[in-house]
């Protein structure tokens, strides 16, 4: 669990049973960078590796908490095809584990475009150049990779079984998954469900989840959250609604991530207090875990204590569950 605590960035480790927290540390020192603060991103955690990324700017950090080791990965220095005077963002970032060559990989979604950013998100996709680069941790460089044309959600990756998923659109009523196999450098499109308002990507049981903000009514005074999964990667017709939030608790709460079964942590949205959800009882549980008000920010990632090396090395041993 990650969350904002006064000026400070720190993450919390939840036991996996007893749902307490069990340790809380801050950051590592190499991700500031030049001491300076920045908002920031968890881009993915795999294998007990966790990758961090401070918003708009190139800092990149793989990091181990359990062995405090870190890894600050290079900048790209590869040629961006873009007209002199052209902006460039990195619009989505992803990191997972490519299991054929035993690698941690990270992706970049990298747009360029004329310097008028406040209209970013309203331009045709087609007036924006996207470049899409991997690094590998292996070999510490950077390389293309051809990839689909369109925008990515703000919204972080979603990583299950070897592939980072995110939520993307060319036009705003034209959204669907685009998902990128770690092994095989390939991107899958799948498309969602027929009159979904799409919201965040999840993982449930090693496949992907999504949470659809939904109206109650026709003027949005009340909404719903339908959880659906998606039973195989670029089939449309594979979508399963699994079970419906509120809309009692709609309004106040926001899911974060699966627990055992189809038990969901949820957050409050005000105060970034933690809830646990059972949709079998649609009863809540407050955790009594809390974030700070006003400056909260809070993900949910799944960790698992290793001795793997974030300096490339294969060898890894597991400690613990967490």
């Amino acid at each position: 669990m990650l969350n904002k605590t006064m000026d400070d960035y720190v993450v919390s480790t939840i036991s996996y049973e007893e749902l307490q927290i069990s340790l809380t540390q801050p950051l590592p020192p190499q991700y500031l960078g030049n001491g300076e603060k920045f908002g920031m991103s968890v881009v993915g955690s795999c294998n007990g590796l966790i990758c961090l990324h401070a918003y708009d700017t190139l800092n990149v950090v793989i990091w181990n908490p359990t062995t405090r080791e870190t890894k600050v990965v290079p900048e790209s220095n590869l040629p961006l095809f873009a007209p002199t005077g052209y902006c460039t963002h990195i619009q989505g970032m992803g990191f997972g584990f490519d299991a054929k060559t035993n690698d941690y990989k990270i992706i970049n979604f990298v747009s360029m475009y004329e310097p008028n950013f406040d209209d970013y998100f309203m331009k045709d996709v087609k007036e924006i150049i996207y470049q899409k680069e991997v690094y590998s941790l292996s070999t510490d460089s950077w390389r293309k990779v051809d990839g689909p044309q369109c925008f990515i959600s703000e919204n972080p990756m979603t990583y299950a079984t070897g592939m980072g998923s995110w939520l993307a659109y060319v036009h705003d009523r034209d959204s669907f998954v685009l998902s990128f196999d770690m092994s095989d450098e390939v991107f899958l499109k799948t498309p969602l469900p027929d009159n979904v308002n799409e919201q965040d990507l999840l993982v449930l049981n090693e496949s992907i989840a999504m949470v659809a903000l939904m109206p109650v009514d026709e003027k949005w005074r009340e909404i719903r959250y339908d959880i659906w999964l998606l039973l195989k990667v670029g089939v449309k017709d594979s979508w399963n609604r699994l079970f419906t939030i509120g809309p009692s608790f709609a309004k106040i709460h926001r899911p974060l991530g699966f627990w055992k079964n189809d038990t969901m942590f949820l957050n409050k949205i005000d105060d970034g207090q933690l809830f646990l959800y059972d949709p079998s009882t649609k009863q809540m549980t407050d955790l009594q875990i809390h974030g700070h008000s006003d400056s909260m920010q809070m993900q949910l990632v799944t960790y698992m204590e290793t001795l793997v090396s974030v300096k490339g090395g294969n060898e890894s041993k597991e400690l613990d569950n967490c």
